[in-house]
């Protein structure tokens, strides 16, 4: 006899089966129990969580002869053995991706209108009937709002979305949740236990964690690892059957990215890759590593090798950002190999992550190339790092940045926010200079995950109304993207150059000196720039480290004039109203 699928095998025959649903299968009986049963129902969640199975239940629960405690069918009576077993003549299941013309509903509503012949009511299970025609749905309508009181319809879909707002209407649905990773995993260990199969602890938990909620996926996986096992069904059994990676390999993968361990970091990931593993099973399979060690962090325990020790919840976190948009990348790379071991380098050596996307990764090979040839270059090295520093243009004279004020309010609000007294003239200059002269290199050269996260979450977690005479400033910090930082300063993007230079203006600039100095302890300086000039220097910074050379790099002028331009007429205004007060004195009432 051919061998019957575990999910076949093991589908709940009454209420007290189906696994992770309780809400939904407390409601459906208490409606047994009281004679409260609808005329049409819409089960509607993931695959494989028990729609299917949760309507077969109903529909032999109420045609059984004897029904037991809890509402359950007794599975014996002539009606539950037909239901179990497909015949019932009242029981009709259809599919609705096959079913789905008009002709194919037009038949069910000329059925309905009959009596049954073997049970109280005849059932019409319909799974996916977000496949139905437009058609079919308007011709199903009627009758689902207005069924013989003999008929019940039960509808199924794992994309609820499709099905039109009027059918909704005309049923009672319930809600399918994925099962939880604890309650599947108890029921696949009752089922080994059951199989008298020999088991490795963890692969119950293994199996539910990578059947992601639904148990009819956790059934094949099981039953095709018991198929393949030549002894004990080992974890190693299930990650080499399904592609995941285990937990071993990701250890050795994340300890050689907090270490920046190249050599390390790029043998582990080729191993997985030489042996079969997807990029992005070893992108979730990191993800829910570190997911699971700030859990334990948070709320204690033990994890694999002491993993949890070596990181701060920062750093999980950064990492985890990562790799998200590492898996966001994959999707849509060429050549997906290639993006996991560089995305994965990206981590474990930040200054990498400024390294243009067409930039030609470099391998073990070639690195071994390079330093072979260093005695043979240097002199040429020597002879283009002359040639990048003549090359280097000078800084330009900052433009100034003209605020038009439209009256002595503003003008009082620009005092606010540049910090230093503006001018009531036509046209006031004032600048300002930050005390050390910091370069781009300087921070680049320098520059760790560490410090970005570091200085990242201190501005975040500042308040700009704890003062507001900075509240305009600290603004301006949140908006900056931090491209770089170090122990001496940090590098702010501005995605366009206004905003740049609103930082850059004199009061501004000092206010956001002295609150970076505040979070870090120490003298802490800082290049605010638009987004094209760092992409520019970024290049040129890596193309340079390539050479061997030491970066030499344009700056963008970190001191911007500030131009306030009162109006002429109002200025006029205002000199007038003075010559007249000058003349008579305080006896003057000037009246608008």
């Amino acid at each position: 006899m051919a061998h019957l699928a575990l999910y076949r095998t093991y589908r709940p025959q009454d209420f007290n089966g189906i696994v992770g649903q309780k809400h939904i299968v407390q409601t459906i009986q208490n409606q047994i129990n009281h004679d409260l049963l609808a005329h049409a129902y819409m089960f509607t969640g993931p695959r494989g969580t028990g729609k299917t199975s949760i309507a077969r239940i109903v529909a032999k629960a109420i045609n059984c002869a004897a029904l037991t405690e809890g509402s359950n069918p007794c599975g014996a009576c002539a009606s539950c053995v037909a239901v179990t077993t497909g015949n019932h003549p009242d029981v009709i299941e259809l599919d609705g991706a096959s079913n789905n013309g008009v002709d194919d509903i037009r038949d069910i509503r000329e059925r309905a209108k009959y009596s049954t012949s073997l049970s109280p009511y005849k059932v019409y299970i319909i799974d996916e009937v977000h496949m139905l025609s437009t058609g079919a749905f308007n011709a199903l309508l009627k009758t689902l709002e207005e069924p013989p009181a003999h008929v019940i319809f039960m509808l199924a879909t794992t994309e609820v979305h499709k099905v039109p707002e009027t059918i909704l209407s005309r049923v009672q649905r319930f809600d399918l949740k994925q099962i939880a990773t604890s309650e599947m995993s108890t029921h696949l260990e009752k089922i080994l236990t059951d199989l008298s199969v020999a088991f490795e602890e963890g692969v119950p938990d293994l199996v539910a964690q990578l059947a992601a909620g639904g148990l009819r996926d956790a059934l094949s996986m099981l039953d095709q690892a018991i198929a393949y096992k030549t002894g004990e069904l080992t974890l190693q059994d299930v990650h080499d059957l399904n592609g995941s990676v285990a937990t071993g390999a990701l250890v050795d993968v994340i300890n050689s990215i907090i270490a920046s361990d190249y050599q390390t970091l790029s043998m582990s990931t080729r191993a997985l890759l030489v042996a079969g593993k997807l990029p992005t099973r070893i992108v979730d399979g990191l993800l829910g590593m570190l997911r699971d060690v700030l859990k334990i962090q948070k709320l204690g325990g033990q994890h694999a090798q002491n993993l949890d020790q070596n990181m701060t919840p920062n750093q999980i976190i950064a990492y985890i950002k990562g790799l998200n948009q590492l898996g966001a990348d994959l999707k849509i790379a060429t050549d997906s190999e290639l993006m996991l071991e560089v995305g994965l380098l990206e981590l474990a050596f930040p200054i990498v992550e400024t390294a243009p996307a067409t930039s030609t990764p470099v391998d073990n090979d070639q690195l071994a190339r390079l330093q072979a040839k260093v005695e043979q270059l240097e002199t040429q090295i020597s002879e283009l790092a002359q040639v990048s520093m003549a090359l280097v243009p000078s800084e330009p004279t900052p433009a100034p940045v003209a605020l038009v004020a439209e009256s002595e309010v503003e003008v009082e609000r620009l005092n606010d926010s540049i910090g230093e007294e503006v001018l009531l003239e036509e046209v006031g200059q004032k600048s300002f200079e930050m005390p050390e002269k910091l370069l781009i290199e300087d921070v680049l050269s320098d520059a760790t995950m560490q410090d970005k996260t570091a200085l990242q979450n201190k501005i975040e977690a500042t308040n700009p109304f704890s003062k507001l005479e900075n509240k305009e400033v600290v603004m301006l910090l949140k908006d900056a993207d931090i491209a770089a930082a170090s122990s001496v300063g940090c590098v702010l993007v501005y995605d366009y150059e206004i905003t740049a230079q609103k930082i850059l203006v004199a009061g501004a600039r000092q206010k956001a000196h002295q609150l970076l100095t505040e979070m870090q302890g120490r003298s802490y300086g800082f290049l605010a720039m638009p987004k094209e000039f760092w992409l520019e220097q970024r290049t040129s910074y890596v193309e340079q480290s390539k050479l061997g050379s030491e970066p030499v790099l344009e700056q963008y002028p970190q001191e911007i004039a500030v131009e306030v331009v009162i109006p002429k007429e109002e200025k006029e205004e205002a000199t007038f109203y003075q010559e007249i007060t000058d003349l008579y004195g305080d006896v003057v009432e000037v009246e608008e």
